[in-house]
């Protein structure tokens, strides 16, 4: 009934028509305040899960961060890594002074790495970043954090405002409205735009409807039925171009955002050309076609011409109307674009790079060929075997050759090019409880045909009035190639979507412009325009409920896992560089925890995933898969690592292993799960903030220091297994000391775990066996941090002439490196024991670290 609703004859718009439809204004203006209102929640979630468990940071305006030490707080949704990579990187930007970022020193560690992605998103981080920092008085660094929760927020209102505005001035009010309506509420294309999690997605997304919206405004210029066209054909051409070569300049700027998202786009136009040309040549079949006997229509219709075709339509159905030079400006505008790109991006030093996944000249080669051959394709299929002249054969192979250059150059490079996928395609989007999942029918098999599927999936339905209108014969020249060029996009992020669920946002912003060809091809009558309005507005309710963010008061708010992971990684990076000094740390750790270690206190790693770090993802595999504990020293010595970081919720580095040695048995990452532990690394006792929801999980440390013997190593293991409130694991170590009777720091780490274990009767053993060699100035060669266990022992044993001999002694011999290697209980054990001997660190500084080092609690309590 709908499909007969959409093919009826197009009528004159009547004033009481165009005032009922002055109604349909109110369709966009509940979405957007929709989407304002899921914005203010989320924002109002970023910043309350920021302020949690967090000690306040010291401004510091020269800081690259705004933060002293590098730090920073932002809590990002979903673990969204990309955004700490456009955080870290814009504020390196601003700090410089550099309009483009090329390298980058927290990745593959000692030696940093490239940084191919463009600088457009950087920039609109930077502005906004900017602006904040000019009104609040903020360091640039802070700003820059407090421009993430809002850069995508005000994308999208831009693109709704922007974008319904050139729809309502193209092509009507109520096309307008469905379109504004869907920018804001239809799922998952709206969820791209959520606060505190910015990367360049959502940007490109933008460009991809810019790129497709003023084509469909260059049609109606060319073959519209106002007096303007009839009467001027040369002018109405003329303006078709300027928006074909708009269309071009938009498309060219989404390749330099994103050459994977736009390139399959660009496909989908030419796609979409093509079908037009077809269905404009059908169109003019049938109305060329004498009838006849066979072909007489019946008598209640006299006319051949289909009743919707005006008098204007039917020139522009046949003959069909050349628009070589808009494909031509076309062409010619998006790879000026690109080359302009390039050059603004890359130039001088990066230009003979042959990097196919970012902008390059050899993609607007392609663009030339795709333009030659849509402008060939149009006139054989127009002309037919009259047009098949030697120049224009030749400029058809030309084109074809100019398409082919860039496959074939990624084939010959091994280069994915604009095919490379990233670690976030597999996620539908950036939302709680998104799914994730290889491919759309890899999500279906494992969730079933469920809600959230069907939702996801509903907007392909606009694709069956779409073929309708192209295949009727009751349907305008205007409108079938409106229509079909809006489709071809549709198909092809169709493909992508099917194989990548991250896909769906693409899809979803592609048909938005087909369901503008749409309804201004058929909602002309009020009975089809509520029809269609009434379909639309109930896929958009669907979609809305899924955007609805859960509304919780503060004092109720549940943590999600990735909210629970980033404020564990915030509190683990300030508490890690803290002990590691001004001279910082060098870390090997999941992918993840690179990357968040280093966002939040400047701790540089090797592997992240970003996609420039083939070198650290290697050398992180190289490490961890070693087969023995010497080859992994020099590997790690060689990179300058200082410490190595495994957190039980993230078992990356177990998948590292098994890459580079097909198995995870038998490498060095193995043997440090069974503690088999070398004597060149030194667990380091880190207690995790107390967060519900996150219990039992832990950190393992690793502090890569000089050779220790044996006795040393099993000390400081034991009194490791102590700290983290491991006593069995603590009691096997004591039980393995027992091989060194005349070591004194054996000695003492056995009092430790007895002491732990309540095991008074061994304990007083211990003692025993511990005073004859302190009488006889056993100690003197004993370790700082073995002294400062020893003095705490003591204490405990109520020897307290000797404990207070060994803090004077701790006092006196202390300095900065020696107080960050104590973990936190024998540091604060030892700032007790000086003060109530009425000892203390003579110089401030010492003091005031001494201090600093320990927890919020810890230090109230001394």
């Amino acid at each position: 009934m709908i499909l007969k609703l959409l093919a009826h004859p197009v009528t004159p718009v009547s004033h009481s028509s165009r005032f009922s439809s002055l109604a349909w204004i109110i369709l966009p203006l509940v979405a957007w305040g929709f989407a304002g209102w899921t914005n203010s929640v989320r924002v109002q979630r970023v910043e309350y899960t920021t302020g949690l468990v967090a000690e306040p940071l010291k401004t510091d305006p020269q800081s690259p961060t705004g933060f002293a030490g590098g730090a920073r707080e932002l809590i990002v949704p979903e673990h969204n890594n990309d955004t700490y990579h456009w955080i870290a990187q814009t504020q390196q930007m601003l700090a410089r002074g550099e309009w483009r970022v090329r390298h980058v020193d927290y990745d593959n560690a000692p030696f940093g790495r490239l940084v191919e992605t463009p600088s457009p998103y950087r920039w609109w981080l930077g502005l906004i970043a900017w602006l904040d920092h000019t009104v609040s008085g903020r360091p640039l660094g802070q700003s820059v954090e407090r421009a993430a929760i809002f850069a995508d927020p005000l994308l999208h209102v831009l693109l709704m405002v922007g974008a319904a505005g050139f729809v309502a001035w193209q092509f009507g009010v109520f096309p307008a409205a469905l379109f504004a309506a869907g920018l804001a509420m239809i799922f998952p294309f709206a969820a791209a735009f959520i606060p505190g999690a910015p990367d360049d997605r959502a940007l490109s997304l933008a460009c991809g409807i810019w790129s497709i919206l003023p084509l469909l405004a260059g049609l109606r210029a060319r073959l519209g039925v106002g007096e303007q066209n009839q009467s001027d054909p040369a002018g109405a051409g003329r303006r078709a171009t300027r928006w074909f070569l708009v269309a071009g300049i938009a498309g060219g700027l989404g390749m330099w955002v994103s050459v994977v998202n736009q390139v399959p786009i660009l496909l989908g136009i030419a796609l979409g050309g093509v079908i037009a040309t077809w269905a404009a040549r059908r169109a003019t079949s049938i109305v060329s076609t004498p009838p006849t006997k066979e072909n007489r229509p019946k008598a209640a219709r006299v006319v051949a011409m289909p009743p919707s075709v005006s008098n204007s339509e039917q020139t522009a159905a046949s003959p069909l109307h050349d628009f070589t030079s808009a494909w031509w400006a076309w062409a010619v505008a998006g790879a000026a674009t690109i080359l302009v790109a390039c050059l603004i991006e890359y130039y001088p030093d990066h230009l003979a790079s042959w990097q196919l996944r970012v902008v390059h000249p050899l993609y607007g080669v392609a663009w030339l060929g795709l333009g030659a051959g849509l402008v060939q394709v149009g006139t054989w299929v127009q002309s037919g075997r009259a047009a098949w002249t030697v120049r224009r054969v030749v400029v058809f192979v030309l084109a074809i050759a100019a398409i082919a250059a860039l496959p074939v150059v990624m084939w010959k490079l091994k280069n994915d090019g604009f095919l490379a996928a990233s670690v976030s395609v597999s996620r539908l989007v950036k939302l709680p409880g998104s799914a994730v999942a290889r491919s759309l029918w890899a999500w279906m098999i494992h969730e079933g045909i469920t809600a959230n599927v069907m939702i996801t999936v509903l907007p392909i339905l606009l694709m069956l009035p779409a073929g309708w209108l192209i295949l009727s014969r009751r349907t305008g020249a205007l409108a079938r190639s409106a229509v079909a060029i809006a489709l071809g996009p549709v198909l092809v992020a169709l493909v992508i979507a099917g194989q990548y669920l991250s896909g769906w946002s693409m899809f979803d912003g592609v048909a938005l412009v087909l369901l503008v060809a749409a309804t201004d091809a058929s909602a002309r009558r009020p009975v089809v325009r509520w029809a269609w309005g009434g379909a639309v507005a109930a896929v958009l309710i669907l979609g809305a409920i899924q955007l609805t963010p859960a509304r919780e008061k503060e004092a109720k708010i549940t943590l999600n896992e990735f909210e629970l992971v980033g404020l564990i990684e915030r509190d683990l990076a300030r508490w890690l560089a803290k002990h590691a000094g001004p001279a910082g740390a060098m870390v090997l750790a999941p992918p993840n925890e690179t990357t968040t270690l280093y966002y939040y206190n400047g701790l540089r790693g090797l592997g992240t995933l970003a996609r420039e770090n083939e070198a650290g993802i290697g050398a992180a595999i190289r490490m961890v898969s070693a087969s023995t504990p010497e080859e992994a020293k020099e590997l790690i010595d060689r990179r300058g690592i200082t410490h190595l970081v495994i957190p039980s919720w993230d078992s990356y580095l177990d998948d590292y292993a098994r890459i580079g040695m097909g198995q995870l048995e038998g490498t060095f990452l193995n043997g440090l799960h069974l503690w088999r532990v070398p004597g060149w690394l030194r667990p380091v006792p880190y207690q995790l903030p107390v967060i519900a929801g996150f219990e039992g999980q832990t950190v393992t440390i690793f502090e890569v220091v000089e050779d220790q013997d044996d006795a040393v190593a099993l000390s400081r293991t034991a009194e490791y297994f102590i700290e983290m409130n491991q006593l069995d694991p603590a009691a096997s170590v004591a039980q393995a000391l027992r091989r060194f009777p005349a070591d004194l720091g054996a000695l003492v780490a056995r009092a430790q775990v007895e002491l732990a274990r309540g095991d008074t009767v061994a304990f007083a053993k211990t003692i025993e066996l511990l005073r004859p060699r302190l009488a006889g100035n056993g100690d003197r060669s004993l370790l700082w941090d073995r002294r400062a266990s020893l003095a705490v022992v003591l204490a405990r044993s109520k020897q307290t002439d000797l404990a207070r001999i060994q803090v004077q002694r701790c006092l006196t011999d202390v300095d900065e490196t020696k107080l960050r290697s104590l973990n936190t209980g024998a540091l604060y054990r030892l700032q007790v024991l000086g003060k109530a001997f009425g000892l203390t660190i003579t110089d401030p500084h010492l003091r005031d670290l001494a201090r600093d080092l320990l927890p919020d609690d810890l230090r109230a309590r001394l």
